[in-house]
């Protein structure tokens, strides 16, 4: 590790922190030879007035801070934060956190930090979320993290074209296709309630059929059709024939014919609006 200079590049109290390190690791602990130490690496174009009256580390901070560079500082991380966007793909959310607190740790107005973070995250669900979540906080603890909780949660959220497995929750089993065809009736690929999830048979994907819809979230109320990953055909219900086993109405997947049209129906939270999954 070096000693680092001070360039005006980086905040003073981490600065400062930094120096104490260097020094503690190399087994300097008086705070008068750190402070003398402190002083030398400021870089010789940034001058401290009476520089040598200096003689603590609040001194050498406050010091700094009131120096046209520091303002300068300020006002690039705040234009680092106006353009920063978080990328699920490119990093992970405590990562993305961590850099956004380190350029806003002069900010004290927590609404131009929520703000911020909204306009970090070009997401549909993030943003909807996140603006109902933190009505009312003013913790910059909280707000992130409930950042963090809104950009975990939207990953729960059924979207249009991922796979999906639907349960039966008094049996266990799934919802099951595979190659075999009824050898009676529609004589079309059956659909059964299956006990593994593993082997792909009960691997859905679900397409919304509500055309004014501009993002691929599920929400509650939507319209969709359900076509089995494996095969590619689409589950369908036929009024002519019964199941060879049960005696009801036969299910079936095919290419052609009409499939049957689901819509979601949320008996248990009244106000969720997303399809998560477990629900």
């Amino acid at each position: 590790m070096d000693l680092p200079k001070y360039t005006g590049t980086i905040h003073p109290e981490e600065w400062v922190k930094q120096v104490q390190i260097y020094c503690y690791l190399k087994g300097i602990e008086s705070e008068g030879k750190i402070i003398k130490f402190s002083k030398l690496m400021i870089d010789y174009t940034i001058i401290i007035p009476n520089v040598n009256e200096i003689n603590s580390f609040e001194e050498l901070i406050k010091a700094l801070k009131l120096h046209s560079t520091f303002s300068i500082y300020k006002n690039s991380c705040k234009r680092k934060l106006q353009l920063i966007k978080y990328i699920p793909e490119q990093e992970d959310v405590a990562t993305f956190l961590a850099n956004f607190r380190s350029l806003c740790m002069e900010i004290s107005d927590h609404k131009e930090i929520i703000t911020m973070l909204i306009n970090s995250y070009s997401n549909y669900f993030f943003k909807g979320e996140f603006i109902k979540r933190v009505e009312g906080i003013n913790s910059v603890d909280e707000i992130f993290k409930i950042f963090s909780e809104v950009v975990f949660d939207e990953l729960k959220i059924i979207k249009f074209g991922s796979s999906i497995a639907l349960k039966h929750v008094a049996t266990g089993k799934y919802l099951s296709s595979w190659n075999v065809n009824y050898p009676t009736g529609s004589k079309q690929r059956v659909v059964f309630a299956g006990e593994k999830l593993s082997n792909g048979n009960a691997l859905w994907y679900a397409t919304c059929t509500t055309t004014n819809r501009n993002y691929q979230n599920c929400t509650y109320d939507d319209r969709f059709y359900l076509t089995h990953k494996v095969t590619g055909k689409k589950l369908c219900m036929s009024i002519n024939y019964k199941s060879p086993t049960t005696r009801h109405a036969e299910v079936s997947c095919r290419n052609e014919g009409d499939s049957l049209n689901w819509i979601n129906i949320n008996p248990t939270n009244g106000y969720a609006t997303y399809v998560k999954a477990r629900d």
